[in-house]
């Protein structure tokens, strides 16, 4: 086995390959080299820094030209991640959220994936860089709640408070952010006036006037073991939800999920109906899920005929699926405004071929000015596979008005989509004239070459 200066003076090479690849503008070979190298050092900021580089100059540094399929495709990568980062394989889901940069470099949850993979390794100002590289584009509650939780860790107080003020923002009624900020600021001055370092050579006994040591006592508690702290608070301030899902993080971090799950559960029965609570144990059931339905594939596999194995699959996938929905549908009604939760909906439902209930949910999302290419898509996809094609063609023809220059990866998709609906319409012409588009752009698209060769 290769030692730990052995790996990183190989990754040092696939970094030096990939940067004069970089400089000829060769950038798919970069981004392998670089790949390659976070792979063999992954705590290595620069490195994950420069792959991330070329990948967005691959895209002309403008998240506008991401292709609609980056979704569909990032999605099953990350639930690779999440089983990976699951089973405390961190490092192997950190390279699998990098496969997903490469379609989008700006996917804000692929970003956390790689984030709390990061935390799990103990990587911390890799994780902090991770959440900083998407923040600009971030707009949810959730998402800088994890942001401020990743600087905190960093010890990172300002850019922590940034996050909280940015979830009163958004939100001004929510008072945990409120104590948040006021316990971070707290962190902050306590830094800067080096007390936390008195704290530690303060004798035993005390000294000094009485009025000080409650304060003392109270810093104190910040220097025990996260896990000690945290079901101490838990104890003493069950409404502090911040504490369960801090606690419930670690758990999940270890992979010891049934831990956290019952932890959650605990908390939901101390703050019933807590949104926050509510999302993060639905996350956990179907990860717990996600780990029986990889245990049982494998069984499957070992044991082909074994129809008890096959059953009991079934049944937990049917399980995962019903999961996904509920939490999907969860969302979509706490944020009936929000573009991207309904356009999640509705991939889960088109994925469960309950397309006209997609169909609704898709087109709610259009209204997005970010989303309506990709929705108006999938929107078409629904209708196609329902077998109304005056509807889906329709939807195709809305998609490619509302497309922008340059956007070759969804002008690519939307004629393909169109020139098989000509073709199930009986119109071999109109296909074979949007094929054409295609194969003008990409011949190897799909199956673009041998529908044209069919047609002709």
């Amino acid at each position: 086995m290769s030692s730990g200066s052995d790996k990183h003076q190989k990754a040092k090479i696939f970094f030096e390959t990939g940067n004069d690849a970089a400089l000829k503008g060769n950038f798919d070979y970069a981004i392998q080299m670089y790949q390659e190298a976070c792979k063999l050092h992954p705590d290595n900021l620069m490195y994950r820094q420069a792959l991330r580089g070329v990948v967005r100059r691959k895209f002309g540094g403008d998240p506008k030209k991401v292709g609609m399929m980056s979704g569909p495709k990032n999605q099953s990568i990350r639930m690779k991640a999440r089983s990976a980062k699951g089973k405390g394989n961190f490092d192997e889901a950190l390279a699998l959220c990098e496969q997903a940069f490469v379609n989008n470099p700006w996917d804000i949850g692929a970003a956390r994936d790689a984030a709390e993979a990061a935390e799990g390794a103990g990587y911390l100002v890799v994780a902090a860089w991770l959440v900083e590289s998407v923040l600009p584009m971030a707009n949810d509650v959730d998402f800088f709640r994890f942001a401020g939780h990743i600087y905190e860790i960093n010890e990172d107080w300002p850019k922590a408070i940034n996050c909280w003020e940015r979830v009163k923002k958004i939100n001004q009624y929510d008072e945990d952010a409120s104590r948040q900020i006021n316990a971070l600021s707290a962190k902050a001055t306590i830094k800067r006036s080096g007390l936390g370092e008195a704290i530690n050579k303060q004798p035993e006994g005390g000294s000094g006037p009485e009025k000080h040591q409650p304060d003392l006592e109270e810093l104190k508690q910040e220097k025990l073991p996260p896990e000690v702290r945290l079901k101490r608070e838990i104890q003493e301030h069950p409404d502090r939800v911040t504490s369960w899902l801090a606690l419930a993080d670690i758990f999940r971090s270890r992979s010891q999920l049934e831990e956290a799950q019952k932890l959650l559960a605990e908390g939901l029965k101390a703050n019933p109906r807590d949104p926050n609570l509510t999302e993060v144990l639905a996350e956990v059931q179907m990860a717990r899920l996600d780990r029986a339905i990889t245990q049982y594939k494998q069984q499957s596999l070992e044991r082909p005929h074994d129809t008890a194995i096959k059953g009991k699959l079934a049944q937990i996938v049917e399980k995962r699926n019903e999961y996904e929905l509920m939490e999907a549908q969860r969302k979509a009604q706490l944020h009936p405004e929000d573009f991207q939760i309904q356009f999640n909906l509705g991939m889960v439902l088109q994925k469960l071929g309950k397309n006209k209930e997609a169909i609704g949910a898709f087109q709610m999302a259009s209204s997005g000015p970010s989303l309506r290419v990709k929705a108006l898509y999938q929107t078409g996809l629904c209708f196609e596979a329902d077998g109304l094609l005056k509807l889906a063609e329709r939807k195709y023809q809305d998609a490619l008005k509302a497309l922008e220059e340059g956007d070759v990866e969804n002008l690519k998709a939307i004629h393909y989509q169109l020139g098989r609906v000509a073709e199930a319409q009986g119109n071999g012409s109109v296909a074979e004239e949007h094929y054409n588009e295609v194969a003008a752009i990409d011949f190897s698209y799909k199956d673009v070459a041998e529908r044209l060769r069919n047609l002709s």
